[in-house]
């Protein structure tokens, strides 16, 4: 422990100090583990929504110019592969209990780890969140439409990337909303007792 002698001299201290070298504690950051729980959920109800709401719209567009988007009238290629991503993406909570411990998992080592090390800007957030959602959602999308064996690998991935991304990008933004970086890193720490 460092003594002070009169007028607040160092009475003992090591190299390190006398070098110039202060150690710095990192602040503790609040409310990762509650952004993580919260985010797992929101992205399998926004990849959901998502879906349904491109589902909406193409259907109401192929209404209105007469033309049925079905699997049955496609033999394969983008347009199958895109309407196979949106219908799982459409009804990924069947499968919230695998889906949302691996979205935990995946927020925890990715976003929940960005506050620690001291990363305010908000754009490495978004980033990794898109890219993350784009990977989950559409690598999954992607290995089932190229199990179909007709074609429509490429647009049920291209498809299930969108949604993903923009999934990720909504959890990026409710992440920061709950953990407030900028205002928790900076925030100097101060202890009464």
């Amino acid at each position: 422990m460092t003594e002070f002698g009169p007028n607040g001299v160092v009475l003992n201290h090591d190299e390190r100090t006398a070098r110039g070298y202060v150690s710095v504690e990192k602040p503790r950051i609040r409310r990762v583990l509650l952004a993580c729980f919260l985010c797992g959920i929101a992205a399998s109800v926004s990849v959901a929504l998502i879906a349904v709401l491109i589902a909406f719209v193409s259907s109401t567009i192929s209404a209105a110019f007469g033309v049925t988007l079905s699997l049955e009238t496609n033999d394969g290629g983008l347009l199958a592969g895109a309407i196979i991503a949106v219908m799982m993406a459409a009804f990924n909570w069947y499968l919230f209990y695998i889906i949302v411990p691996i979205t935990w998992l995946v927020l925890a080592f990715s976003l929940g780890r960005f506050p620690r090390r001291g990363v305010v800007r908000h754009m490495p957030y978004y980033r990794w969140g898109g890219i993350w959602g784009a990977l989950l959602v559409g690598g999954t999308t992607g290995l089932f439409g190229a199990m179909m064996n007709n074609g429509s690998g490429l647009g049920a991935l291209l498809t299930g990337i969108i949604i993903g991304g923009l999934a990720g990008v909504l959890c990026a933004s409710l992440f920061l909303a709950i953990v407030r970086p900028k205002k928790q890193v900076g925030m100097p720490e101060t202890d009464v007792f």
